[in-house]
């Protein structure tokens, strides 16, 4: 595969993202209003839907922008499929940028099959020649090269892309993998699990206690172990926002796929947990450790979803969010505990702010074909937007329909900041 390599010395979700900026190519900024400056157009990428089915047949005369609640009549439009303009309306020589930029991010720990029938997918369906491409994988960025869908089989540049991203993905999770074994043995032990378990496992806990840890100290070392996973989970609202002030600056289009799996996290049986809640009750701190560590335990959101997903949309990103289902896996003295909870809420509310689609399956080439197959075409509608005031503020944009009967679904941009 044809790749350019940028070297990423940060860790964790938001900087992967920063990396995707740092290897896009960088161009003059969209216009936008400002007080002491012209008025120009706001540019706003509209997708109608009858159900499933793309409705390409709209007229400007069907269509009406509200920003900040306002009615605002468009000024042009131009019906965009693929990268083609197959239809325009209203005056002047308005020439829109259609080039493509395509971004797949994956935040995963564990290798998937079917992420390979995604990559074919994006090679045999997605991609056309002349279109720009960046694969973001746990440990670093890939750029694909400008002449490589020209001068190499799409199923070459599947293969290598697959190839690259299996190993990164299995060497980027080593150390992810390794603290969940670790709280996996930690649980085990401090419930005290020995009876009926195998003899691998028996050794796994006798390594803890071998080591002369009472309870109080294994209870330290759950509590280290689980810091350090969620060091590795952090995602970094400064480090959002700066990501997508660098992606605005590229031209055209720009389409981000965020692959992320769900997350489990080991920790005692709840039956155990009693257990020891009631041997313990007189012991204050134990009681303290336990409900601290396993009931109460509660991720929260590290980023504020309001201001990244007004920054993302401001940026003319779509992003698509593609959650990979998994089901628990079964460990024998360990409870498995969901904990994407964090993370689901904002990446969601990001895709919808930016016209984007949150696909959940347990196959993600299946989630990934419909989120591309959604963003291949689409209006794109320009308007002339009030007069703004001094500083700058976000400004809203709602787009609808005028079809008497119809019951379509118009999906845009949440708007864009005003400066």
């Amino acid at each position: 595969m044809k790749i350019e390599k940028k070297r990423v010395y940060m860790r964790g979700i938001a900087a992967s993202l920063i990396g995707i900026a740092l290897v896009a190519s960088m161009a003059v900024p969209a216009a936008r209003t400002g007080q002491g400056t012209a008025i120009v157009s706001i540019e706003v990428p509209v997708r109608v839907f009858d159900g499933k089915r793309f409705v390409d047949d709209l007229k400007l005369g069907d269509f009406e922008i509200f920003e900040d609640g306002i009615p605002i009549s468009p000024d042009s439009l131009h019906l965009v499929k693929g990268r083609s303009i197959v239809r325009r309306e209203g005056p002047g020589t308005f020439q829109p940028n259609t080039s493509r930029t395509f971004y797949l991010m994956f935040q995963t720990v564990d290798w998937d099959s079917k992420l390979a029938d995604a990559i074919d997918h994006l090679f045999s369906s997605v991609l056309l020649a002349g279109d720009a491409m960046t694969l973001v994988t746990p440990t670093k960025p890939y750029a694909l090269q400008k002449d490589a869908l020209a001068t190499r089989s799409s199923s070459q540049l599947s293969k290598a892309m697959q190839d690259i991203l299996r190993r990164d993905i299995q060497q980027g999770g080593g150390q992810y993998r390794d603290i969940t074994r670790e709280l996996t043995r930690l649980s085990r032990s401090i419930g005290g699990i020995g009876a009926g378990a195998t003899d691998e496992i028996e050794k796994e806990i006798d390594s803890e206690t071998s080591m002369g840890w009472g309870l109080e100290q294994q209870f330290e070392h759950y509590r280290n172990a689980l810091m350090t996973m969620e060091s590795l989970r952090l995602v970094d609202e400064k480090k959002l926002l700066a990501f997508a002030n660098l992606l605005k600056a590229v031209p055209g289009q720009k389409t981000l796929f965020f692959f992320y799996a769900r997350e489990y996290r080991p920790e005692m049986n709840p039956k155990a947990i009693q257990t020891l809640m009631g041997l313990y009750q007189d012991n204050p701190t134990i009681l303290s450790s336990l409900m601290d560590l396993f009931q109460l335990y509660k991720h929260e959101s590290t980023f504020n979803s309001e201001l990244v997903k007004k920054a993302f949309a401001d940026a003319g990103i779509v992003f698509h969010f593609i959650f990979m289902e998994k089901k628990s896996q079964r460990v024998f003295g360990a409870y498995m505990r969901e904990q994407s909870e964090d993370i689901f809420p904002g990446f969601r509310d990001i895709a919808a702010a930016t016209g984007g689609v949150t696909e959940i399956s347990q196959n993600p080439a299946a989630s990934f074909a419909r989120a591309s197959a959604a963003s291949e075409d689409y209006y794109l509608l320009s308007y002339t937007p009030p007069a703004s005031g001094a500083g700058s503020s976000f400004r809203t944009i709602e787009v609808k329909v005028n079809k008497p009967g119809a019951a379509y679904t118009v999906v845009n941009r949440l708007g864009y900041i005003s400066r």
